[in-house]
């Protein structure tokens, strides 16, 4: 079984369903995890535009983003306690493919198990970009959760 599972998580629903899945799994098998939320990184040509009018965009835009993370990493870290599994918590800036491929390297983790769609997928036909980063780049193994098909078509 994996000791070591990184949990991405980007607050939308199927994720916190895929951090809950990886956790009880992490569980069944006396391992911890570490869940992780990235930050995305704002292009200068993006923030230069904001900056002329707050010249403290950036750095309002990051607390209000570290914020968000916090947020979506605590309902993670609650479930992990509720089970008994050992979990930290950690915040990466950067582009997420790129970040959860790094630390999953850095932190000796055994597997990622991660959604197949955050924010913008309703689409279950095709990974998520990001996802599909992850499985093109890991040298870890991934585990893509996917929900279960809804009964009666909606």
């Amino acid at each position: 079984m994996y000791k070591h599972i990184l949990l991405p998580v980007d607050g939308s629903e199927l994720s916190r369903e895929a951090a809950a899945a990886g956790i009880r799994m992490a569980g069944e098998g006396g391992g911890r995890v570490t869940a992780l939320h990235v930050i995305p990184t704002v292009r200068p040509d993006l923030l230069e535009a904001w900056a002329h009018d707050d010249p403290h965009y950036d750095r309002r835009r990051r607390s209000l983003y570290s914020r968000f993370a916090d947020a979506y990493l605590a309902p993670v870290a609650q479930v992990a306690a509720d089970l008994g599994v050992p979990c930290t918590v950690m915040k990466g800036e950067g582009s997420a493919n790129r970040v959860i491929v790094a630390k999953a390297r850095e932190l000796h983790c055994e597997l990622i198990f991660m959604a197949s769609h955050g924010w913008g997928g309703g689409d279950f036909e095709m990974l998520g970009s990001e996802t599909l980063r992850v499985l093109l780049h890991s040298q870890v193994p991934v585990l893509v959760y996917k929900p279960a098909p809804r009964m009666g078509g909606a």
